[in-house]
């Protein structure tokens, strides 16, 4: 499976310009449970798990201050900005060990608007171990507290 786009990030890209810049400042949410059907749709009955800033900073909605920003382009992928430490603390939802498996994400623009929205730029994609997975992770589970660090995040807009 690809990643799923909104319909507010594919309108952005086609008028304002580069994923880069639609998508500054962001941050991105694991949740566990079933990935809605589409990028406009609600969370849905899930739990979020982390919440991914620089360096597990406070992130405000409108607000740049640890947003997570993507390096230039090389030969159609973006790759994370190498200056900035992408990091979550579990949330409580994600509870003590065991913990809870985080199995789908969602990247949200600088709005960080959650619920059904069409107008806002965000992508969904997939969790897991394998390569078969959108974000391939060493370890999905997320425990309360514990931190988590994205060293690596790859993106490539494919020709439809």
């Amino acid at each position: 499976m690809a990643e799923r786009f909104s319909t507010g990030f594919v309108n952005k890209v086609n008028t304002i310009g580069p994923v880069k810049t639609v998508m500054a400042n962001g941050v991105m949410a694991w949740f566990d449970g079933n990935m809605p059907a589409n990028a406009d749709a609600a969370e849905g009955s899930v739990n979020l798990l982390a919440l991914f800033t620089v360096d597990a900073g406070v992130f405000v909605p409108g607000q740049a201050a640890n947003g997570l920003n993507m390096d230039q382009s090389v030969d159609g992928v973006l790759s994370k900005d190498a200056t900035e430490l992408w990091k979550a603390l579990g949330t409580a939802a994600a509870g003590p060990l065991p913990g809870k498996i985080a199995t789908w994400g969602r990247w949200y623009d600088n709005s960080y608007t959650t619920g059904a929205d069409t107008s806002s730029a965000r992508v969904d994609f997939q969790i897991g171990t394998t390569s078969s997975y959108e974000v391939q992770v060493a370890n999905a589970v997320v425990v309360e507290d514990n931190p988590i660090t994205l060293n690596e995040y790859n993106f490539t807009l494919q020709k439809q």
